[in-house]
Formats: C-alpha cells, sequence, structure tokens
C-alpha cells in the first residue's frame, strides 16, 4: 500500500560492457527505458533482487517471479 505505478510489472535489467540500462513493461512485451548508468566492473558480476519502501517506519513486501539471468 503506498507505492506508485501499476502492478504486476515486468523489470529488465541489461549490461553493454560498463552501461547498465533498466527498462520496465506493463505486458512483457513493449519496453520504456527507464535509465542508464556507467559503473566500472569486471566481467564476472553477482546478481540480486531487493525491495525498499524508502521509509524508515515501513517495510515492504515483493514477490519475484519468472527471473531469469542470461549472459
Amino acid at each position: 500500500s503506498g507505492g506508485s505505478g501499476d502492478v504486476p510489472v515486468w523489470v529488465r535489467v541489461t549490461r553493454s560492457g560498463n552501461t547498465f540500462t533498466t527498462y520496465r513493461s506493463a505486458d512483457g512485451v513493449t519496453w520504456t527505458q527507464m535509465g542508464s548508468t556507467s559503473i566500472a566492473m569486471g566481467s564476472a558480476t553477482y546478481v540480486g533482487l531487493a525491495v525498499t519502501s524508502h521509509t524508515n517506519s515501513a517495510t515492504s513486501t515483493a514477490t519475484f517471479s519468472n527471473v531469469t539471468v542470461t549472459p
């Protein structure tokens, strides 16, 4: 409760060299770019999922499904 945006939502993160780009989709077919940033990293990295309420006095719950990681 109190979040913004429609759910469920698809999220995609791509990496090209040191550039990471994020996308969102309501249907998993049509994607909208949300942002892009460059982060210097080695070729091998770890991937994880997290959720935050952005408020110290509140907690958040999320369900992640259909998660895939490809090289």
